[in-house]
């Protein structure tokens, strides 16, 4: 990613899109959770935006990313304004959470947004969720009155090239298939699932997708736990299910026949004391529990305890598909995609902006045809000779005035479609 400071040398009036946040490369765990929040606090955000002078943004918070998208036209500002903004959000100073952020503009800003739409840029590189979340992301700054043309452009043409990402390789199909798995074994071990209880520990992006994959084959019955209880309530009434303060986690777990923990917190957050006693307390029915935490959120040694039987990221990839040698040859394919959307949409960026200048050109020129035609008494000859001379005066005195320029002969022969060999004939 480039350095912030890159953007100062962008110049001022243009629009520039630029991203300025942390994602689960560049910031913590703890520091995406203290920017993260629900719906009023983004739109509170987006509302600083806007009093600070940025007009078009949209705050793309989720599980692996908490970053403002902007188009304005002053980067070196704007990067400023977010910095600031981002650590009022986070309760942090500037100097605190400037060096933990980052920033992009122009095209490497494009290829981040368009690489997230098509879920490159995701702890589990494929997983289908972060196309919607960024959608209703921009709903949500469409109400604050926070987007523009600009900006809309940008997200529709990330959205296509996640389109394309998900129909031309089989990247997609991998993440989901991972899912499935957990459904698979679950099923083996109790059958039908119906009248079992699930339990989130975390609302990271594969456990979004085991529980919305379970819930379709008939569990309806779930509990959220966060350290932050705010989201897990957010949760729970989204998904219209059940929340515990996160101190209740050993009765939520002897209670649940699937955990699923989703915290990437760096630290044990599941023990295996806490799995023991919650199979005693279940008179050793057996608990499926699944580790998406990166790095994990469970102890390794539940594994070994009876009745317990723990799925870490690796297993469930084991189980699903042919491994990561195939993630990676789809992955590849997927960043050439994205690299080929961003190519063409800067193409139709450049093309609109120079049909106003070419219409005004065409008139131009048909101004003064038209002109030298009313003149009386000339023929042919001398009609298209005179058109010749006053459609190439002015700029001729502008190119004599820009000799020195590099590369100005080339350049030339480019814009006329003037040949070397043709030219010296």
């Amino acid at each position: 990613m480039r350095n912030i400071s890159d953007i100062r040398r962008h110049g001022v009036g243009e629009p520039t899109f630029l991203i300025v946040g942390v994602n689960h490369r560049t910031g913590a765990q703890l520091l995406r959770e203290r920017l993260q929040g629900d719906a009023s606090d983004l739109v509170k955000l987006l509302g600083r935006c806007l009093e600070s002078g940025i007009t078009q943004a949209i705050a793309v918070a989720t599980c692996d990313r908490c970053e403002v998208w902007c188009v304005t036209p002053d980067a070196a500002v704007a990067q400023a304004t977010l910095t600031a903004l981002l650590a009022e959000a986070g309760g942090l100073s500037e100097a605190e959470i400037a060096p933990r952020l980052h920033a992009l503009t122009e095209d490497a800003a494009l290829r981040y947004a368009f690489a997230v739409a098509a879920s490159l840029e995701s702890q589990i590189v494929g997983e289908p969720q972060v196309l919607g979340q960024v959608k209703e992301l921009q709903q949500l700054a469409q109400h604050a009155g926070m987007t523009g043309p600009e900006l809309d452009r940008i997200l529709e043409a990330a959205y296509q090239a996640a389109k394309r990402v998900r129909s031309e390789t089989g990247i997609a199909g991998q993440s989901v298939s991972m899912a499935a798995c957990a459904v698979s074994v679950l099923r083996r071990m109790h059958g039908d699932v119906s009248g079992l209880g699930g339990l989130l520990i975390g609302d990271g992006d594969l456990a979004e997708m085991i529980f919305e994959q379970v819930s379709a084959t008939g569990m309806k019955r779930w509990t959220m736990v966060h350290p932050q209880e705010r989201r897990a309530r957010a949760w729970a009434e989204r998904n219209h299910a059940h929340w515990r303060p996160f101190g209740e986690l050993p009765q939520a777990l002897a209670a649940s026949d699937l955990t699923v923990s989703a915290l990437d917190l760096g630290a044990e957050a599941v023990s295996v004391d806490i799995v023991k006693a919650a199979l005693k307390a279940r008179k050793r029915r057996p608990i499926l529990l699944i580790d998406s935490g990166v790095p994990g959120d469970m102890d390794a040694r539940i594994a070994g305890l009876d009745d317990a039987f723990l799925y870490t990221l690796d297993d469930l990839e084991r189980l699903a598909m042919a491994g990561r040698q195939h993630r990676a040859s789809e992955a590849e394919e997927a960043w050439r995609i994205v690299d080929q959307s961003v190519a063409s949409f800067r193409r139709q960026v450049t093309e609109q902006a120079a049909a106003p200048v070419i219409a005004d050109l065409r008139r131009h020129f048909e101004q003064h045809r038209a002109e030298v035609l009313a003149q009386p008494g000339i023929d042919a000859a001398e009609a298209t000779r005179r058109l010749l001379n006053r459609l190439l005066h002015h700029p001729s005195l502008a190119l004599k005035a820009a000799a020195p320029a590099k590369d100005l002969e080339g350049a030339l022969r480019r814009l006329f479609g003037l040949n070397d060999k043709e030219d010296k004939k």
